[in-house]
């Protein structure tokens, strides 16, 4: 067995975000399981960005994200 593939491992994923992934692939010539990958890595991004409470927020869709650069240009 590669390197690789002794990192992976199972996950249970709700039905509503498989479903969400394979909406979304309407749009983008992705599979299911690059798009979960895709909003993984993002979540991660906003999660180090982000509070607890902001970060709850967003999940729950009181949220907002406003992109800004480094110079707080947006």
């Amino acid at each position: 067995m590669s390197q690789s593939q002794d990192n992976k491992g199972e996950i249970s994923i709700d039905d509503d975000l498989i479903a969400a992934a394979e909406a979304a692939l309407e749009e983008l010539p992705k599979t299911v399981d690059e798009m979960i990958e895709r909003w993984v890595y993002l979540g991660k991004a906003a999660a180090n960005q982000l509070t607890e409470e902001e970060q709850l927020l967003l999940m729950v869709g009181s949220g907002r994200i406003v992109i800004k650069d480094a110079n707080g240009n947006g």
